[in-house]
Protein backbone atom coordinates (compact mmCIF):
# COMPACT_ATOMS: atom_id res chain seq x y z
CA UNK A 1 0.00 0.00 0.00
CA UNK A 2 3.18 2.45 1.04
CA UNK A 3 4.53 1.73 -2.51
CA UNK A 4 0.65 2.52 -4.16
CA UNK A 5 1.00 5.70 -2.48
CA UNK A 6 4.32 6.66 -3.45
CA UNK A 7 3.47 5.94 -6.96
CA UNK A 8 0.12 7.66 -7.27
CA UNK A 9 1.79 10.93 -6.15
CA UNK A 10 4.11 10.58 -8.67
CA UNK A 11 1.31 9.95 -11.36
CA UNK A 12 -0.47 12.67 -9.74
CA UNK A 13 1.93 15.10 -10.13
CA UNK A 14 2.69 14.43 -13.80
CA UNK A 15 -1.36 14.79 -14.55
CA UNK A 16 -0.93 18.44 -12.69
CA UNK A 17 1.71 19.89 -14.38
CA UNK A 18 0.42 18.35 -18.14
CA UNK A 19 -2.68 18.21 -17.53
CA UNK A 20 -4.46 16.70 -20.28
CA UNK A 21 -7.83 17.81 -19.92
CA UNK A 22 -6.08 21.20 -21.83
CA UNK A 23 -4.87 19.58 -24.79
CA UNK A 24 -5.38 21.53 -27.87
CA UNK A 25 -7.80 18.80 -29.69
CA UNK A 26 -10.36 18.88 -26.24
CA UNK A 27 -9.69 23.25 -26.63
CA UNK A 28 -10.79 22.96 -29.70
CA UNK A 29 -13.64 20.68 -29.45
CA UNK A 30 -15.08 22.55 -26.50
CA UNK A 31 -14.43 25.76 -28.13
CA UNK A 32 -16.26 24.85 -31.48
CA UNK A 33 -13.95 25.54 -33.48
CA UNK A 34 -14.04 21.95 -35.56
CA UNK A 35 -16.07 21.52 -38.41
CA UNK A 36 -18.78 18.05 -38.18
CA UNK A 37 -16.12 16.90 -40.86
CA UNK A 38 -13.39 17.01 -38.83
CA UNK A 39 -15.37 15.71 -35.60
CA UNK A 40 -15.98 12.71 -37.41
CA UNK A 41 -12.96 12.03 -38.41
CA UNK A 42 -11.39 12.35 -35.20
CA UNK A 43 -14.11 10.16 -33.54
CA UNK A 44 -13.30 7.25 -36.50
CA UNK A 45 -9.59 7.47 -35.41
CA UNK A 46 -9.52 6.67 -31.97
CA UNK A 47 -12.54 4.18 -33.06
CA UNK A 48 -8.87 2.29 -34.69
CA UNK A 49 -7.20 3.08 -31.13
CA UNK A 50 -10.36 1.99 -29.40
CA UNK A 51 -9.99 -1.39 -31.65
CA UNK A 52 -6.14 -2.04 -30.24
CA UNK A 53 -6.58 -1.74 -26.48
CA UNK A 54 -7.19 -5.41 -26.16
CA UNK A 55 -3.62 -6.00 -28.08
CA UNK A 56 -1.89 -3.81 -26.31
CA UNK A 57 -2.95 -6.05 -22.59
CA UNK A 58 -2.38 -9.53 -24.16
CA UNK A 59 1.17 -8.15 -25.16
CA UNK A 60 1.60 -7.49 -21.49
CA UNK A 61 0.15 -11.01 -20.39
CA UNK A 62 3.01 -13.09 -22.52
CA UNK A 63 5.58 -11.07 -20.42
CA UNK A 64 4.19 -11.96 -17.22
CA UNK A 65 5.24 -15.11 -15.54
CA UNK A 66 3.09 -14.56 -12.08
CA UNK A 67 -0.29 -15.68 -12.69
CA UNK A 68 -1.44 -13.30 -9.39
CA UNK A 69 0.18 -9.93 -11.00
CA UNK A 70 -1.55 -11.10 -14.42
CA UNK A 71 -5.14 -11.59 -13.14
CA UNK A 72 -5.79 -8.46 -12.47
CA UNK A 73 -5.11 -7.56 -15.97
CA UNK A 74 -7.01 -10.67 -17.58
CA UNK A 75 -9.64 -9.11 -15.95
CA UNK A 76 -9.66 -5.71 -17.29
CA UNK A 77 -9.08 -7.94 -20.66
CA UNK A 78 -11.98 -9.75 -19.83
CA UNK A 79 -14.10 -6.33 -19.61
CA UNK A 80 -12.66 -5.16 -22.76
CA UNK A 81 -14.56 -7.80 -24.74
CA UNK A 82 -17.52 -7.07 -22.76
CA UNK A 83 -17.48 -10.22 -20.16
CA UNK A 84 -17.77 -12.18 -23.64
CA UNK A 85 -21.06 -10.31 -24.10
CA UNK A 86 -20.73 -9.38 -28.17
CA UNK A 87 -23.06 -6.20 -27.16
CA UNK A 88 -20.85 -4.54 -24.40
CA UNK A 89 -17.45 -5.07 -26.40
CA UNK A 90 -15.78 -1.98 -26.06
CA UNK A 91 -15.36 -1.40 -29.24
CA UNK A 92 -18.73 -2.16 -30.41
CA UNK A 93 -19.99 0.21 -27.72
CA UNK A 94 -17.58 3.08 -29.42
CA UNK A 95 -19.32 1.83 -32.60
CA UNK A 96 -22.61 2.49 -31.34
CA UNK A 97 -21.19 5.72 -30.01
CA UNK A 98 -20.06 6.39 -33.89
CA UNK A 99 -23.80 5.82 -35.16
CA UNK A 100 -25.02 7.73 -32.34
CA UNK A 101 -23.55 10.85 -33.88
CA UNK A 102 -24.41 10.18 -37.04
CA UNK A 103 -21.84 8.15 -38.62
CA UNK A 104 -22.88 5.32 -40.95
CA UNK A 105 -21.82 1.60 -40.88
CA UNK A 106 -20.38 2.15 -44.36
CA UNK A 107 -18.04 4.70 -42.92
CA UNK A 108 -16.88 3.29 -40.49
CA UNK A 109 -15.99 0.14 -42.51
CA UNK A 110 -14.43 2.47 -44.90
CA UNK A 111 -12.02 4.16 -42.52
CA UNK A 112 -8.80 4.06 -42.43
CA UNK A 113 -6.06 4.65 -39.51
CA UNK A 114 -4.24 7.10 -40.44
CA UNK A 115 0.06 7.03 -39.93
CA UNK A 116 -0.16 8.64 -36.24
CA UNK A 117 -2.95 6.42 -35.28
CA UNK A 118 -0.71 3.04 -37.16
CA UNK A 119 2.48 4.62 -35.22
CA UNK A 120 0.82 4.50 -32.12
CA UNK A 121 -0.40 1.24 -31.86
CA UNK A 122 2.67 0.02 -33.45
CA UNK A 123 4.70 2.05 -30.99
CA UNK A 124 2.57 0.71 -27.75
CA UNK A 125 2.68 -3.29 -29.43
CA UNK A 126 6.33 -3.00 -29.56
CA UNK A 127 6.65 -1.39 -26.13
CA UNK A 128 4.38 -4.06 -24.50
CA UNK A 129 5.61 -6.72 -26.04
CA UNK A 130 9.25 -6.81 -26.65
CA UNK A 131 10.18 -4.27 -23.72
CA UNK A 132 10.53 -4.97 -19.82
CA UNK A 133 6.72 -5.75 -18.44
CA UNK A 134 6.50 -2.67 -15.76
CA UNK A 135 7.43 -0.38 -18.84
CA UNK A 136 5.24 -1.36 -20.94
CA UNK A 137 2.29 -2.19 -18.07
CA UNK A 138 3.09 1.81 -16.47
CA UNK A 139 2.41 3.23 -20.08
CA UNK A 140 -0.71 1.87 -20.32
CA UNK A 141 -2.02 2.53 -16.29
CA UNK A 142 -1.25 6.09 -17.45
CA UNK A 143 -3.07 5.91 -20.90
CA UNK A 144 -6.19 4.14 -18.77
CA UNK A 145 -6.54 7.42 -16.64
CA UNK A 146 -6.09 9.83 -19.93
CA UNK A 147 -8.84 8.32 -21.01
CA UNK A 148 -10.70 8.76 -17.27
CA UNK A 149 -9.82 12.20 -17.44
CA UNK A 150 -10.89 13.12 -21.04
CA UNK A 151 -14.26 10.57 -21.32
CA UNK A 152 -16.35 13.36 -19.24
CA UNK A 153 -15.47 16.09 -21.57
CA UNK A 154 -16.05 13.83 -24.90
CA UNK A 155 -19.43 12.95 -23.23
CA UNK A 156 -20.42 15.75 -22.08
CA UNK A 157 -19.60 17.77 -25.61
CA UNK A 158 -21.36 14.41 -27.30
CA UNK A 159 -24.30 15.04 -25.21
CA UNK A 160 -24.52 19.23 -25.79
CA UNK A 161 -24.43 18.52 -29.12
CA UNK A 162 -25.94 15.10 -30.07
CA UNK A 163 -29.13 14.79 -27.27
CA UNK A 164 -28.13 14.10 -23.92
CA UNK A 165 -31.11 10.92 -24.26
CA UNK A 166 -28.37 9.33 -26.50
CA UNK A 167 -28.11 5.99 -25.47
CA UNK A 168 -25.32 5.39 -27.74
CA UNK A 169 -23.24 7.45 -24.99
CA UNK A 170 -22.66 5.08 -22.50
CA UNK A 171 -19.58 4.76 -24.01
CA UNK A 172 -18.12 7.03 -22.54
CA UNK A 173 -19.94 7.40 -19.28
CA UNK A 174 -19.19 3.51 -18.40
CA UNK A 175 -15.32 4.52 -19.28
CA UNK A 176 -15.48 7.41 -16.79
CA UNK A 177 -15.17 5.04 -14.07
CA UNK A 178 -14.35 2.01 -15.38
CA UNK A 179 -10.76 3.25 -16.92
CA UNK A 180 -10.06 4.88 -13.21
CA UNK A 181 -10.62 1.21 -11.56
CA UNK A 182 -8.68 -0.10 -14.59
CA UNK A 183 -5.63 2.78 -14.11
CA UNK A 184 -5.67 2.23 -10.00
CA UNK A 185 -5.67 -1.78 -11.02
CA UNK A 186 -2.28 -1.50 -12.91
CA UNK A 187 -0.49 0.66 -10.63
CA UNK A 188 -1.53 -1.38 -7.29
CA UNK A 189 0.76 -4.43 -9.59
CA UNK A 190 3.35 -2.01 -10.84
CA UNK A 191 3.71 -0.23 -7.00
CA UNK A 192 4.69 -4.05 -6.16
CA UNK A 193 7.72 -3.81 -7.87
CA UNK A 194 8.35 0.23 -7.24
CA UNK A 195 12.02 0.05 -6.00
CA UNK A 196 15.40 -0.32 -6.68
CA UNK A 197 16.53 -0.88 -10.58
CA UNK A 198 12.51 -1.36 -11.15
CA UNK A 199 11.68 2.34 -9.76
CA UNK A 200 13.37 3.66 -13.58
CA UNK A 201 11.94 0.99 -15.76
CA UNK A 202 8.80 2.55 -14.38
CA UNK A 203 8.93 5.95 -14.36
CA UNK A 204 10.45 5.58 -17.47
CA UNK A 205 6.63 3.47 -18.69
CA UNK A 206 5.01 6.23 -16.99
CA UNK A 207 6.25 8.85 -18.84
CA UNK A 208 6.00 7.07 -22.48
CA UNK A 209 2.26 6.46 -21.71
CA UNK A 210 1.73 10.03 -21.59
CA UNK A 211 4.27 10.67 -24.55
CA UNK A 212 2.59 8.14 -26.36
CA UNK A 213 -1.05 9.32 -26.09
CA UNK A 214 -0.60 12.83 -26.12
CA UNK A 215 1.20 13.00 -28.95
CA UNK A 216 -1.25 10.71 -30.61
CA UNK A 217 -4.45 13.54 -29.66
CA UNK A 218 -1.67 16.05 -31.68
CA UNK A 219 -1.10 14.16 -34.25
CA UNK A 220 -5.13 13.40 -34.57
CA UNK A 221 -5.73 17.05 -34.58
CA UNK A 222 -2.91 18.36 -37.06
CA UNK A 223 -4.12 15.45 -39.64
CA UNK A 224 -7.85 17.16 -40.08
CA UNK A 225 -7.01 20.71 -39.74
Amino acid sequence: MEKFVELKKVTDCMFQEKKIEEHPLFVALNNGVLSYVQRKEIALQIYHVVLYFPRFLSAILTNMSDYRMRMPLVENLFEEHGKMNEKYVHSETYKQFLKGIGISEEEINESEPSISVIAYNRGLTDLCLHYHYLEGLSALGVIEEIVARVSPMVGQFAKSNYGSENKSLVHFTDHEVLDVQHANEIYEVVALSYEGEQRQIIERGLKLGFYYHSRMYTDILESVR
